[in-house]
């Protein structure tokens, strides 16, 4: 009787398959298991990165038009973000990406003008930087702008407005404005704008007047500067103005506060996830005199912290058009080198507990800035302010 073996390098080799067989099938199994492990844990459903993978597969297989796969899933990362319905959590890609880069740098190119809108939602210049191109150009507080490089702005937003004033330096943007009922055309060259944070000078009858335009690494130092240089010449009254500033570095308000209010204030609570509060307090007191904070509707964040708090400690009179709104903290994690996700990681109270977030600061004394007229008339108002709240002490 004879019997058939495989040679024994037959056996050696299906041997060895079967080992790479089932490793592979492990591997895959694992795979598996772990993604489904993710998907549960990051979607609320084990198959849900599946799903999204199917629903792409779908789209690009049957839709009548021709699909591009990174569109698809730049728009799948938009909208799980969105479904947080918060306007500051987003996910940031493309364009976006790159304009917000641009954005937080110290420097762009632009013209050096600050924008606000009417009531009619017409976008006006509601101020201007010193010494930049729109000033050298010789727009206006006041004028109406109506088109830009001959596109028409009627159906803008202002931040998009904004977007397409700003460009690389050494271009030129034409800018269509209203004056007084005559249109007129001025051509102004970008430049890099660089922000100087803090800017002071003494004005009538001894009262201190410093602008804040941000909040940034060393607001505070630059703020204590221009505050002891002002007491040193005979100041009796201050104006702070933190119009048009976006917000920045908390602790750099909380610096700034230590010359406002009483020392020991609460300026900020933090409320995070965890539950955990985080409390920013004053380290000194400044000196006690008249004081006024003029804000408007793009004061935000950290600026509306400042004039939340000498509102809620009455250590101050606040002028000027309710603020933006925005009372939270963001944080910016990267999800590769093109793309970021800014998401909202804490909430702030002002001194007395208040929330601004959606609402925003309401002043004690409401005075819009009107089109057509370059009159600064919410300094005018905090300058009559001052001399009030003099004769009266």
């Amino acid at each position: 009787v004879q019997t058939c073996a495989l040679p024994i390098w037959r056996m050696k080799v299906r041997k060895v398959l079967l080992r790479i067989i089932a490793s592979v099938l492990a591997l895959f199994f694992t795979a598996n298991v772990l993604i489904c492990s993710l998907s549960y844990a990051y979607l609320g459903d084990p198959l849900g990165l599946f799903k999204i993978i199917r629903v792409a597969q779908i789209v690009n297989n049957h839709y009548v038009s021709g699909v591009d796969g990174k569109s698809l899933l730049s728009g799948a990362l938009e909208g799980l973000v969105a479904t947080l319905d918060d306007r500051h959590t987003l996910y940031l890609g493309g364009d976006d990406f790159r304009e917000f880069t641009e954005s937080t740098n110290a420097a762009y190119g632009g013209i050096g003008i600050y924008l606000s809108q009417t009531d009619e939602k017409k976008p006006f210049v509601a101020g201007l930087m010193e010494g930049m191109p729109a000033e050298e150009a010789g727009l206006e507080r006041g004028d109406i702008i109506t088109a830009i490089n001959g596109e028409s702005v009627d159906s803008m937003k202002l931040e998009d407005i904004s977007k397409r004033i700003r460009g690389p330096v050494g271009t030129n943007v034409t800018l269509t404005v209203s004056r007084n009922g005559e249109e007129r055309d001025f051509d102004v060259v970008r430049k890099e704008i660089t922000i100087k944070t803090v800017a002071s000078r003494m004005m009538e009858n001894k009262v201190g007047y410093i602008r804040i335009a941000s909040f940034s690494a060393g607001t505070a130092e630059e703020f204590a500067e221009a505050y002891k240089t002002l007491k040193e010449d005979g100041m009796t009254g201050l104006i702070v103005d933190v119009r048009n500033n976006p917000g920045g570095l908390v602790d750099q308000a909380a610096g700034v506060a230590d010359y406002l209010l009483p020392e020991g204030s609460t300026v900020v609570t933090f409320s995070q996830r965890n539950d955990e509060d985080q409390v920013f307090t004053t380290k000194a007191a400044g000196v006690k005199i008249p004081l006024v904070v003029l804000v408007n509707e793009n004061s935000a964040s950290a600026s509306e912290i400042l004039a939340g708090d000498v509102q809620d400690l009455h250590a101050g009179v606040i002028i000027g058009t309710n603020t933006y709104g925005k009372g939270t903290v963001q944080a910016v994690y990267p999800v590769d080198d093109d793309s970021a996700v800014k998401v909202t990681i804490a909430k702030y109270k002002t001194a007395s507990g208040r929330e601004v977030d959606g609402t925003g600061i309401e002043p004690d004394v409401v005075v819009p800035l009107e089109a057509n007229d370059n009159t600064d008339y919410q300094l005018q108002k905090a300058l009559e302010t001052i001399q009030s709240m003099q004769e009266n002490r």
